[in-house]
């Protein structure tokens, strides 16, 4: 009873604490959301008494404890922002909206894994038949290139950058089984179900014609491997495995195909050599098909493993295939479908169709030394990472395992989704030390890379695959926006680099964004092209508000948008804009709540041709009329006289760039010019002033660069009060 009564004072005491956060909450909203109608009518907030977003977050931790998230918060705030007047839902703090699978939780998840799943590449091989399948993937580090070989004959060789090299296509009734390449001939040998298939993939001409074909074969091949015989030149052996038990070992030499093709006069489709004609060995190590092959050079012998419960993985030196001696042989339930050897553990690691991976030391073939279990289908591929040492297996399921081979842990599963588990079976599967990436051969070659070759490389992950003509930071939500040349805008979050949304073609098919600029309250942001059009966006959402659409008699080297400002508004519901284009013309453009349309509604003059004269101050002259604009509209008082300066056309007077400065009183514009000139309009002593001219900037030296006194880019460095020394 006592327990019971405890449990209900616990309960209680935790509503009413939650209520008082609740009250805290609402008084909190209700704080910020009149300050934000303050901002909206123009009225002045004292900085120490602003409520930014890292005060809001504070103030909402403060309340509910850390377990608010980020993402949440700054989802309400930045609608809190956009609409004070609307009553918010308090659950929203909590996202209440968001969905399970949280984009920003499920990104830091991937950090961890050992494969980033999201960043799979997949190459999909043009010209191959219908329901063709990759039956085997064969990596060469020595040339970084990559083999594979389909099923209905098509073999294609990839370089570093998986596009493809060169190919062929195997005429032949029989499927092909599996692939290899012979490092002394320098040439590709496939196996087909009843022939050998050696093709010279470096011969000029048409490729298809240089392939030779050894037949006839007394059992049905199943895999193939070449031993690496490296003090043997010009020869190469080769391991084959058939349904009948038998591992065989073919020698071939150069001279095998070297000179039958110097003697044939006409190029052939394929040339058929006699098996006969070829030294070989065979020995029945196993009483069912031989399911793998390979050559360990470490071990200096042959591993084949078949679905032979008693005879499962034989381990053995190539002189075994010679005689009848006793063979090192492995016993497993089930057989095995596939081995690999692991280097440093010094393990052999066997899997079938029990779904149990057990590993081996290669010495020891009573009892395994170690079991991996969690695969729910027949095990059909294994790789080895020697690097990170990781082991790689596959099921029938299309269900990929990664293990630490030392721990014997598990480290990630993940599985192909595309297709049901008959769909797209995958046959082949090899890991890239070249690259970190492990690759996977179905219908199409799949790519998953190690998370950690994303996270260290340079040029991989790039935000944009073009050059990047804007960047700005948001500082009131924490987040970056980007512009390619490719005119693609890009937001990412700048504590973790998640990417939140993109906006492609934003002014239109083709179109390249020069310039842009965010509000102080960090919940809209302008562009500007290169034909002269501007737009505002919701910075939230990516959704357009605003736009100055394209006149029909613009000149785009003209009307090129170089920058842009936002500027306080003094009315409610109101955008305004100051863009310099390219032609040097500074213009305002307003945007009403009435219409979606940005006009036009201030200029500024052209003050260089006046001050070219011998002036370096000019009065300007205001308009009486209260706009409801920073910027008075303005005209130049200038002394008409008879000598009027004539402007040198070679001599480039054009506004380049420039800044403004509104704070404490001050209402100014500073521009540089393409002479050299420096230029301040102060429009609350309604004058323009030349602060800095270079000598001989308006006369022309044909020895010398025109653009040499060229100005870039300009910046008002402003100290404030709370910055005193």
């Amino acid at each position: 009873m006592d327990s019971m009564e405890e449990k209900h004072v616990n309960t209680a005491l935790q509503i009413s604490n939650f209520k008082v956060a609740l009250n805290g909450f609402e008084k909190l909203v209700e704080r910020t959301a009149a300050q934000k109608r303050d901002e909206r009518a123009g009225l002045f907030v004292q900085k120490e008494d602003m409520i930014d977003y890292e005060k809001f977050y504070a103030a909402v931790q403060e309340l509910f404890g850390p377990e608010v998230k980020n993402h949440d918060v700054k989802c309400f705030y930045r609608k809190l922002c956009n609409n004070p007047d609307v009553p918010p839902d308090w659950c929203e703090i909590f996202g209440y909206y968001s969905s399970e699978d949280d984009s920003l939780i499920s990104h830091m998840d991937e950090e961890n894994l050992v494969f980033l799943i999201s960043r799979k590449q997949r190459v999909v091989i043009s010209g191959s038949r219908r329901r063709d399948v990759i039956k085997c993937i064969v990596k060469i580090p020595q040339l970084d290139l990559l083999i594979a070989a389909s099923q209905r004959g098509l073999i294609t060789v990839f370089n570093n950058q998986m596009r493809i090299q060169t190919s062929t296509n195997v005429t032949d009734t029989s499927w092909i089984t599996g692939c290899d390449y012979l490092s002394q001939l320098k040439r590709i040998v496939a196996t087909t179900e009843r022939t050998i298939i050696v093709w010279d993939y470096k011969a000029q001409g048409s490729s298809q014609e240089n392939y030779f074909v050894i037949k006839p074969m007394d059992h049905c091949l199943l895999c193939v491997c070449v031993v690496p015989l490296s003090d043997q030149l010009c020869r190469d052996d080769i391991l084959l495995g058939d349904d009948g038990g038998f591992v065989n070992k073919f020698t071939v030499h150069s001279d095998d195909f070297g000179l039958k093709q110097a003697k044939t006069k006409k190029k052939l489709q394929s040339q058929v050599l006699d098996s006969k004609d070829f030294h070989s060995v065979k020995r029945k190590l196993h009483n069912d098909w031989v399911m793998k092959i390979k050559y360990i050079s470490t071990l200096n012998c042959f591993g084949s493993c078949s679905l032979d419960s008693v005879h499962s993985l034989v381990l053995e030196s190539l002189k075994r295939l010679e005689d009848n001696s006793p063979v090192r042989e492995f016993s497993m339930p089930r057989g095995a479908n596939t081995f690999c050897y692991c280097i440093k553990a010094n393990v052999i690691v066997t899997g079938g169709d029990d779904k149990v991976l057990r590993l081996w030391h290669p010495n020891i073939n009573t009892k395994p030394v170690g079991k991996l279990v969690g695969h729910m289908f027949s095990i059909t591929e294994i790789v080895t990472n020697e690097k990170d040492q990781l082991v790689i297996s596959l099921s029938s399921a299309k269900v990929f395992r990664v293990w630490d081979i030392q721990t014997l842990s598990l480290l990630q599963v993940f599985h192909d989704s595309q297709g049901g588990p008959g769909d797209m079976q995958i046959y082949s599967m090899i890991y890239d030390s070249n690259h970190g990436m492990l690759i996977a051969g179905s219908t199409v070659i799949d790519m998953y890379p190690l998370t950690k070759m994303i996270q260290d490389t340079k040029q991989i992950p790039r935000t944009h695959e073009r050059e990047i003509n804007v960047m700005l930071y948001n500082k009131s939500f924490h987040q970056v926006l980007t512009i390619c040349s490719e005119s693609i805008i890009k937001v990412w979050e700048l504590e973790t680099g998640l990417h939140i949304y993109q906006i492609l073609d934003p002014h239109g098919f083709n179109v390249e964004l020069t310039s842009a600029a965010i509000d102080d309250s960090g919940l809209i942001f302008a562009t500007g092209a290169y034909n002269g059009t501007v737009k505002i966006w919701d910075f939230g959402s990516g959704q357009e508000v605003k736009v100055l659409p394209e006149g029909k008699d613009w000149k785009e080297d003209e009307l090129w948008i170089k920058r842009l400002f936002f500027l306080k508004a003094q009315e409610k519901h109101q955008y305004l804009l100051l863009a310099l284009e390219r032609s040097g013309k500074v213009k305002m453009m307003q945007g009403k709540e009435d219409t979606i349309c940005l006009t036009v509604i201030w200029e500024l003059p052209d003050v260089v041709p006046v001050l070219q004269d011998g002036n370096h101050i000019v009065r300007l002259k205001t308009a009486t009329k209260d706009r409801g604009v920073p910027f008075p509209d303005v005209t130049l008082i200038v002394e008409q006289t008879s000598s009027q300066h004539v402007t040198n056309p070679a001599v480039g007077i054009e506004v380049n760039c420039i800044d403004l400065l509104q704070v404490e009183g001050y209402n100014m514009i500073v521009a540089g010019t393409l002479n050299g000139v420096i230029i301040l309009w102060n429009f609350v002593t309604s004058t323009v002033k030349e602060l800095y001219r270079p000598e001989d900037c308006f006369t022309e030296n044909p020895d010398l660069d025109p653009k040499r006194f060229r100005i870039n880019d300009i910046l008002f460095l402003f100290r404030t009060p709370e910055c005193a020394r």
